[in-house]
């Protein structure tokens, strides 16, 4: 459970990486997800505003699921997510939990398995590891058009495939699907995106002194 979290909010950040710029349904999804990739990094910062919800089997053979919704703001690599009350600091494999009702701050190294869900491993991942296909399409509210584009990952014993929805309209993404071998389903849905509203790369990078009296809770050397 703690390796699927840990997977969901690098997720967030690497959705900030693919907003397609692709006029029809044609072509290669993957040769289209790397141009995304260029043209995302042009972005001074983004702001997503996002609702999620985890689908997953329950005792009595119905599914249960939680929800909740959260904000995460991205400079280059490094992002700062507000979700259930905390803020985590998402810096490459450092993740950096501050919860203030607790004054408590908890750093993980990601190494080993969770280190392969930071955001550049999961590009690389899916970029690399992955079989794209298109997967139809369909129009929502307001005659919105969106594309999906299915990925399936190689050799992953986590996940059997993931489905990204495009809004055709905005060229951004409409929605994130995970579908994973436990039966456990992640959906992410985005609510509103912004880019280059002034995010400065300072308040998503994690300063301790801002936190004076917090118990500290980390990895020797960090």
């Amino acid at each position: 459970m703690m390796t699927h979290t840990f997977r969901t909010l690098s997720t967030l950040v690497v959705l900030s990486l693919f907003t397609l710029g692709m006029q029809a349904q044609s072509g290669d999804p993957l040769t289209l997800l790397k141009e995304v990739e260029k043209k995302t990094l042009a972005y001074t910062d983004q702001t997503i505003q996002f609702s999620m919800v985890i689908e997953a089997p329950g005792r009595d053979g119905k599914k249960v699921q939680r929800k909740t919704s959260g904000k995460v703001e991205v400079v280059g690599e490094k992002a700062l997510l507000s979700l259930n009350g905390q803020l985590i600091f998402l810096e490459g494999a450092r993740v950096t939990t501050v919860s203030e009702e607790d004054e408590e701050i908890v750093v993980r190294k990601l190494d080993g398995d969770e280190a392969q869900f930071t955001p550049t491993a999961l590009v690389k991942k899916y970029e690399t590891g992955s079989n794209f296909q298109w997967a139809g399409e369909e129009t929502v509210a307001n005659g919105v058009k969106i594309v999906y584009i299915r990925m399936k990952p190689k050799n992953n014993v986590d996940v059997r495939d993931v489905v990204l929805g495009i809004n055709m309209r905005t060229k951004r993404i409409h929605s994130y699907q995970e579908f994973g071998t436990n039966d456990v389903t992640t959906t992410l849905r985005i609510v509103q995106y912004d880019v280059n509203q002034g995010v400065t790369l300072q308040k998503v990078t994690f300063n301790k002194s801002k936190y004076p009296g917090y118990d500290y809770v980390a990895p020797k050397g960090m």
